[in-house]
Formats: C-alpha cells, sequence, structure tokens
C-alpha cells in the first residue's frame, strides 16, 4: 500500500490553515487577497491597482489612500456589501467537474470626520484576504483510481474550504499645504476557517474518511502610510505602502472515518490535535496618477507591487501528544511564490450633476512560481478584469454600483508537487462581482 501518496495529499489539507485570511479565493486579486474594496473603487477596475489611490475623495478612502481624506470636507459615512460568484471547471485525468454556482458576501464599511483644517481622522472596516470555494462529491473517486489503478495508491481531495477575515483600519491624515497630505494608520485582522478534505482508500476502497479542519481567532497587526499631492485642478497623485503581517492562529485537526482512513492519517502524523502556525502576508505599495482634462471627466493609472515572496514556507506544528511517536507531527511545504504587478486604468465621467458613468480595466500578473507549487487550495494564475458602473448623488446621499467581471488563466497541477494525488487542470475561470455603496455627508 502506496501510503506516502495518501498523506501527501491529506497534508495539503493543513496548507489552508495558514490561509485564515478571506472570504472569496477569486475575488479582486491575485493569491488569497480581496480588493473589492467599495463599489466605486470596483467600477474603476478593482484589485489592488484600484483606480482610488490618485482620486481618494471619499470615505473609503480609509482603504485606497488614507491621505486622501484631506479632500473630504466635514463628516462622511459609506457602508455596503460586493456579492462574488465564481466559476471554475476542473479536469483530473479524464474527470470533469465544474466548481460554480457559489455566492460570497464581502462587507465594508467607513467613516472620515474633519476635526479642521489641517487633521482628519477615518476608520474602516473590509476584508484584505480570501479563500472559499467547494468541489463536488466524490469529484476524485475515479482519477485517483486512474492514476494508481495497480500501484495501491490512495489520495484525498478538497471538498470545500471556507475561510472569513475582517480588517479593522483607524488612520489620521494631515494636510501639509495646498498641495500635499500625508496620512498614518494601523490595522487589525481576525479569520477564521472551516475545510473539509476527503481521504479515499486504495486498490477502488472508496471514501473511507475526512481530515476535517478547523480554525480561529487568526489575528494579525499592521501599519499603513499615504502620501497624496494635488497639484492643480487637472493633476493629483497618491502613493500608498500597506505593511506586511504576521499572521498568528489556532486550530484543531480532526480525523474522522474507519479505522484504516485513521490509521493512514496517524501514520502520516495527522491526527486529532491541537494546532499552530504563523504566515506572512504581504506587502503592498501602490502608486496612482490622475488627469481631469476638464471639470466633468477624469481618468486614473495605477500600479501596484504585492510583495508575494514572503510566502516561502508553511509551517504547521501540533501540540498535543503525538500517538505515533515514530512520525514527525505537523508539516512544513515551500511555497516560493514570487512578487507581482497589477496595472489599471479608469474613467470617470458626470454626465448630469447626480449621474457619474465610470469604467475600468485590470491586468495582474501571477504569484506562481512554476507548476511544482501549484494546488487546489488557491487556483490562481493571473487575471485580467474589466469593470463599469454608476453614481448617484442626491443631496447628501450617494449610492455606487460596479460590476466586475474577472477571467483568470488556466492552471496546470501536477501530482506530487504540493501534496496533489493527481494531475489536474483547473480552467474557464472567472467571477461576477456586483457591489454597492451608499454614502452620507453631514
Amino acid at each position: 500500500m502506496n501510503v506516502s501518496r495518501l498523506m501527501r495529499g491529506v497534508s495539503a489539507a493543513l496548507v489552508a490553515l495558514g490561509l485564515v485570511t478571506g472570504a472569496v479565493s477569486t475575488a479582486s486579486a491575485e493569491g488569497f487577497a480581496i480588493s473589492t474594496l467599495s463599489a466605486r473603487g470596483g467600477a474603476f477596475g478593482g484589485g489592488p491597482a484600484s483606480g482610488m489611490v490618485a482620486r481618494a475623495d471619499d470615505a473609503s478612502a480609509v482603504a485606497y489612500n488614507s491621505a486622501g481624506l484631506t479632500q473630504v470636507k466635514g463628516t462622511q459615512i459609506m457602508g455596503g456589501l460586493a456579492a462574488v460568484a465564481l466559476n471554475l471547471d476542473l479536469d483530473t485525468e479524464g474527470r470533469w467537474c465544474s466548481n460554480s454556482h457559489q455566492v460570497w458576501p464581502i462587507p465594508h464599511f467607513y467613516l472620515s470626520h474633519q476635526l479642521n483644517d489641517k487633521f482628519w481622522l477615518g476608520a474602516g472596516m473590509f476584508t484584505r484576504w480570501g479563500l472559499g470555494h467547494s468541489y463536488p462529491d466524490g469529484w476524485a473517486t475515479e482519477s485517483l483510481g486512474m492514476a494508481y489503478p495497480t500501484k495501491g495508491g490512495a489520495g484525498s481531495a478538497l471538498k470545500s474550504i471556507t475561510m472569513l477575515t475582517s480588517t479593522i483600519n483607524p488612520t489620521i491624515a494631515y494636510k501639509l499645504n495646498d498641495v500635499w497630505s500625508v496620512a498614518a494608520g494601523v490595522s487589525y485582522t481576525w479569520g477564521y476557517l472551516s475545510l473539509n478534505n476527503q481521504v479515499y482508500g486504495p486498490m477502488g476502497m472508496g471514501h473511507i474518511g475526512d481530515v476535517r479542519i478547523h480554525s480561529e481567532n487568526g489575528r494579525s497587526f499592521g501599519y499603513n502610510l499615504a502620501l497624496h499631492a494635488k497639484f492643480n485642478e487637472k493633476w493629483s497623485a497618491g502613493l500608498t505602502y500597506r505593511s506586511h503581517e504576521r499572521m498568528k492562529f489556532n486550530g484543531s485537526v480532526r480525523v474522522r472515518g474507519n479505522e484504516l482512513g485513521k490509521k493512514l492519517a496517524g501514520v502520516s502524523g495527522l491526527y486529532n490535535s491541537r494546532g499552530k502556525a504563523t504566515i506572512v502576508l504581504p506587502d503592498v505599495i501602490t502608486l496612482g496618477v490622475a488627469y481631469k482634462p476638464i471639470e466633468r471627466l477624469s481618468f486614473e493609472a495605477d500600479v501596484a507591487y504585492t510583495v508575494w515572496s514572503r510566502w516561502r514556507n508553511l509551517q504547521v506544528d501540533m501540540l498535543s501528544r503525538n500517538p505515533y511517536p515514530s512520525t514527525k507531527s505537523g508539516i512544513s511545504q515551500q511555497k516560493n511564490w514570487r512578487d507581482t504587478w497589477a496595472f489599471s486604468i479608469s474613467g470617470e465621467y458626470w454626465m448630469y450633476d447626480w449621474l457619474a458613468l465610470r469604467a475600468g480595466f485590470l491586468y495582474e500578473t501571477s504569484p506562481l512560481n512554476g507548476e511544482a507549487y501549484h494546488d487546489y487550495y488557491i487556483p490562481t494564475n493571473g487575471r485580467l478584469q474589466a469593470s463599469v458602473g454608476f453614481g448617484l448623488k442626491y443631496d447628501a446621499w450617494t449610492l455606487d454600483f460596479a460590476y466586475i467581471h474577472m477571467h483568470e488563466r488556466e492552471v496546470n497541477l501536477k501530482a506530487g508537487g504540493t501534496g496533489e494525488t493527481v494531475n489536474g487542470k483547473i480552467g474557464n475561470g472567472y467571477d461576477h462581482t456586483f457591489c454597492l455603496t451608499l454614502g452620507y455627508k453631514f
């Protein structure tokens, strides 16, 4: 019986323990980042290059470029919700299935307040990191049998994964003069994970158990710095930096099923236990330049650099007593992602005093560093996004709407790479995102 193949697949489930970081794996940014932070920013392209770095002229600047808060007079509140529907088609050595019909909500809320002519305060609650999808029951059974029909092979397959986080980000902005503004803030992120990994026995034994992981109390702290310049009525620019964060969390591993399933998992060092891990979330640097040729029309071009190379290794340590002393407790996996670039261009036109039309386009490179580091948990390999939206204004109220269509490049998965037990291909990946934000100025 080839236990090692099964153990590589079961161990891969623990990768998710290190990713207690969000709501949707494919919502607006590469890796497991989430960047649908408001409807207006979403209409400008979304993603890390949001089209709001140089504009930054409403309360959502807390998330995009907090130095831009100095353009927001008085007090403003904004809140809303994005809904993301995703699709992925999976082909594993002759067996095809679709990961679709899933809708994930992503809320956001912002508050800004002008203290005087020099100082502004702001606060926001939003989602920066995310991962979540599911596969049909038994999707890998035939593939595993085809892959190892005579070698006694066994394996495991992802059934579902749901990870949620929220970030609270208070900030303060200072207006240096009529051109320059600066800002600084701190952030606190907490997270939750629920995962189900199915285990399949050798020689056509079928489903013999589950490895279920539940993690909560994941938390990290970070900071952000921002600079904004309004050179004149036509030109403005912004520069932001969000620090990397060390997200620490606690969780539990539960092995359920028949005696063979439990024994195979135990031989690999996976057993009912508590666990802990730390993952470094990346720094993000964004630069934006906006141009307003006439009063009602503006354009912005952004570029963002995300330091995904900080995620080089995942170490998960088991805390409970090991009932199998001859095995190593926990896992260590190399990820070796590379840094990514995102580029966007966007436009806004106020057709009437009460109606604005918006559109944007974004391209983002892939963090994956070769097929050896592809897996079923984060099916990401570079993406294109196109978006449209509108804004309505009535008295002190604003209502913004955006639709984002995201297309993902194909991902090839190789057995034995990150613990996967079968070769596979993920294609036809796309998201439909709808976002609505309501605002009010006092």
